[in-house]
């Protein structure tokens, strides 16, 4: 049934008398939103303090949502924390302990404000480092040029040593064989720390990945541009997931090309810190037939979709500067510090092998207790029989989070504790919640968002709300009669709201049983 429009609503709510239209009986209340489309407080109480401290003071001077600063501080402790240890959940089922964060906003949510600021030490130490070792990476580059020449020198005289019809000639080819093979392997040149990548493509970042710094991160307060920029076909689109998804799984992968660079990654750790307008995430669901959600792709995300604070942020004086600021540098600048465990037998340069942290046993009864719980909602009937993707991931991401966290506080060293597993299982819990909101939110045509914006402005009021109010000052999405009178047909529709008729004008009444809860 067509929902009833706003003269049809008007006149059933004005009877003959209109203080007895004001007075009638109010029907029973409908939220606008169901429980799994409401967004619930992303659960700060539960991170470190030194953590926790951090995100509540960058929030105090941008004022973004706190979910948004929380996902900026997470992916930071996720970077300078992933080389240095993986984590056990059982002897057979071991991960790393990055993690990929997928925040959903709008341009102008100051999320570029965030990261800059969560991670600005690692951006510093990154520079000192790199000026530091530029030195000696020259040097090094140099004798591999060296190398390479004698080595294509040699190649070229024996070619021609071989093809030549004198005798002699042929006995030379022996000789500079001999020369070649006594050149020894050929000199590495150590990568310079270069821990944020952001414009990039499948090709380009497995070779940045193979021949780069082993502890990296893709970063980007533009994700649309990352995942389906650069005039990537499907077939692109479709390498890129299968790369990230293979690094997030911690396997190696060969890219074997006979026109580019064949390379191969492995010991890499590498996180994901995206962020995305709804109407992208829209268009990457769709694409290539739901190729991002079919390959698992999105799933290996801890997805987020904070409410907005834009029109709310009204200037206040604040720092970054601040002791808990300081302190988090400090912190994060210690962990760097720490010399990166690599494989000494590998046979490519700077594999990581970190250290496995085991759970202790209370820890484990607490992760195994959730994965036991998500499970249990993946069957039919369940509340995640519609996520099974990232319900099936979402213990794993629990133990990935308690990982970061124990490594972020106690170093990479003991085993991970309750606390940090009950941290890690709250904030799972909390983007799965955020999963299953994206998808019920995704695509939908914004009428009882409109519904919402309206009646929260109306509860600020100190006036009386009029029709040609809220088309003059009302939320801007309610601006247009056309979306101001659908979004009153829809409150009007669920018992929130409805509009009374005072002399010539009509007002809008909120239920005065509404808990403000939409």
């Amino acid at each position: 049934m067509a929902a009833a429009t706003v003269v049809e609503l008007t006149n059933r709510a004005t009877a003959p008398a209109d203080k007895a239209a004001a007075e009638a009986p109010w029907p029973e209340m409908v939220p606008l939103f169901a429980d799994h489309e409401r967004s619930t407080e992303y659960p700060l109480h539960v991170l470190p303090p030194v953590m926790r401290d951090a995100i509540t003071d960058v929030r105090a001077y941008g004022q973004q949502p706190i979910a948004l600063v929380a996902c900026s501080a997470l992916a930071t402790a996720s970077l300078v924390t992933q080389g240095l240890a993986d984590v056990a959940r059982t002897p057979s089922l071991i991960s790393p302990t990055w993690l990929n964060l997928l925040v959903i906003a709008e341009s102008g949510e100051r999320k570029t404000t965030a990261d800059k600021r969560m991670a600005r030490a690692i951006r510093q130490w990154q520079q000192v480092q790199q000026a530091n070792r530029r030195p000696g990476h020259e040097q090094q580059k140099d004798r591999r040029a060296v190398w390479l020449a004698k080595r294509d020198g040699l190649l070229a005289a024996i070619k021609k040593a071989v093809g030549a019809a004198k005798r002699e000639e042929r006995d030379k080819a022996i000789e500079l064989e001999a020369a070649l093979q006594g050149m020894g392997p050929m000199p590495v040149v150590d990568p310079l720390p270069v821990l944020f990548m952001e414009d990039t493509n499948p090709e380009a970042l497995s070779i940045d990945l193979a021949n780069g710094w082993p502890s990296s991160s893709l970063w980007s307060d533009e994700g649309g541009l990352v995942v389906s920029g650069h005039g990537m076909s499907e077939q692109s689109i479709l390498r890129y997931f299968a790369l990230l998804n293979r690094l997030w799984d911690g396997n190696p992968f060969t890219r074997r090309r006979s026109t580019r660079e064949s390379v191969e990654v492995r010991g890499r750790r590498f996180t994901a810190s995206l962020m995305m307008q709804a109407q992208v995430v829209s268009k990457l669901l769709a694409a290539g037939d739901g190729l991002s959600r079919g390959t698992g792709f999105l799933a290996r995300f801890l997805i987020a979709w904070p409410r907005s604070t834009m029109g709310l942020r009204l200037y206040q004086a604040g720092s970054t500067g601040t002791p808990a600021l300081a302190v988090w540098d400090e912190l994060l600048t210690q962990l760097l510090e720490m010399p990166l465990p690599v494989d000494p037998e590998a046979d490519l340069p700077m594999v990581l092998k970190p250290p496995i942290l085991p759970l202790s046993q209370p820890a484990f009864e607490r992760w195994r207790s959730f994965f036991d719980d998500v499970e249990c909602e993946l069957g039919p009937r369940g509340e995640l029989a519609d996520l099974p993707d990232f319900g099936s991931k979402a213990a794993e991401q629990a133990a990935r989070i308690a990982g970061v966290l124990h490594v972020l506080v106690h170093g990479p060293t003991g085993e991970i504790g309750i606390g940090s597993m009950d941290a890690g299982v709250e904030i799972a819990a909390w983007h799965l919640h955020e999963a299953r909101r994206m998808f019920a939110m995704i695509g939908r045509d914004g009428v009882a968002t409109d519904a919402a914006a309206l009646l929260s402005w109306t509860m600020e009021q100190a006036e009386p709300v009029t029709m040609k109010r809220v088309l003059q000052y009302g939320p801007s999405r309610t601006r247009t009669k056309e979306r101001r009178d659908g979004a009153i047909a829809k409150l009007t529709e669920n018992g929130l709201a409805r509009v009374v008729r005072e002399g010539r004008s009509e007002r809008l009444v909120v239920n005065p049983d509404w808990q403000g809860v939409p």
